[in-house]
């Protein structure tokens, strides 16, 4: 099941596991793999955040926007047929 929370901040939308990109070492070689996006906020915090995880779940990237709808448009240029799953319903 995916956590409830990434780097403290609460999930309100993840991805199923699938390729969302990957991070690359300067030779080449992949240093990690984006198997997850979630969409988190922090409770003290305004802004939402656009997270990229790897399998065992945890923030390998992260970027910062205003809104959940900002963050899901920008997830679109990792994959262009995301599936988000809502973490509360």
């Amino acid at each position: 099941m995916f956590p409830a929370n990434l780097d403290g901040a609460k999930v309100l939308f993840y991805t199923p596991n699938d390729n969302y990109g990957e991070i690359k070492l300067p030779n080449g070689e992949t240093a990690d793999k984006y198997c997850y996006l979630a969409i988190c906020k922090y409770d003290d915090e305004r802004n939402y955040y656009l997270f990229c995880c790897n399998e065992k779940y945890e923030v390998v990237n992260d970027t910062v926007w205003e809104s959940v709808e900002k963050c899901m448009s920008v997830a679109s240029s990792y994959n262009e047929n995301i599936e988000w799953v809502n973490y509360y319903v």
